[in-house]
Order: C-alpha cells, then sequence, then structure tokens
C-alpha cells in the first residue's frame, strides 16, 4: 500500500532539506522557490485527480453491473433468437393477385398524373 501524502510530503521535505544543506545553497535560492512552486502545482493537481476519478471499488462494481447487464441481454437475445427461430417458418409469402397489381399500378399513375398537374 502506498504511503499517505502526507508522509510523501515530510520525505520529500526533509530530502530537499539534505540536498540543500549538501549543496550550501540559501532558502532564498531561485531553483528552491521553482521547487516549491511545483509542488504546489502537484498537490492542487493531485487533488483533482483525486476528486475526478473514482475510486478502484467504484470501478470494480461498475464492471460487475456491466458484466451482469451483458450477460442479461445474452440471455434476452438468445430467448428472441429461438423464438424467431420457431415462428420463422409458420407464414409463407402469398403471391399477389393480377387484379391487385393492375390496381396497384393504375392507382400510382392516376396519383402521378395529379401530382403533375396540381403541385407542378
Amino acid at each position: 500500500m502506498p504511503a499517505a501524502p502526507n508522509k510523501l510530503s515530510e520525505d520529500f521535505a526533509r530530502v530537499i532539506g539534505e540536498w540543500r544543506k549538501k549543496h550550501k545553497l540559501r532558502e532564498d535560492e531561485p531553483l528552491l522557490l521553482c521547487l516549491e512552486l511545483f509542488q504546489l502545482h502537484q498537490t492542487h493537481w493531485d487533488a483533482l485527480r483525486r476528486k475526478e476519478l473514482p475510486s478502484f471499488s467504484d470501478f470494480g462494481e461498475s464492471l460487475k453491473k456491466l458484466h451482469q447487464d451483458a450477460a442479461d441481454f445474452q440471455r434476452q437475445a438468445d430467448a428472441l433468437t429461438d423464438e424467431l427461430r420457431r415462428h420463422q417458418n409458420t407464414s409463407e409469402l402469398i403471391a399477389p393477385s393480377i387484379a391487385g397489381l393492375i390496381l396497384t399500378a393504375v392507382v400510382a399513375t392516376v396519383a402521378g398524373m395529379l401530382i403533375g398537374k396540381f403541385l407542378l
């Protein structure tokens, strides 16, 4: 398990203090000020990232729910497929009659002539 953020900050400050003593750097050294600014930036973005990202337990629960939903969908799709296969051969296509074809052609022709005369 990773160390707590406060523990990391304390360790980081200790290491920086040792490094500053080793290289005899003053407290107001520009490099140290840049380092402090970077640390503020990193702390800010870490807080935002923790707030926006879900925890691993939430993510795990979401994956479990997705798995359950996928299994339910698969069961329903299988049931629908079985039902469609069962009813597939029960109805046969009926060929249209000659009278029906002639009537359709006449109605389409009259509708075309009326559209051409009144709408165009």
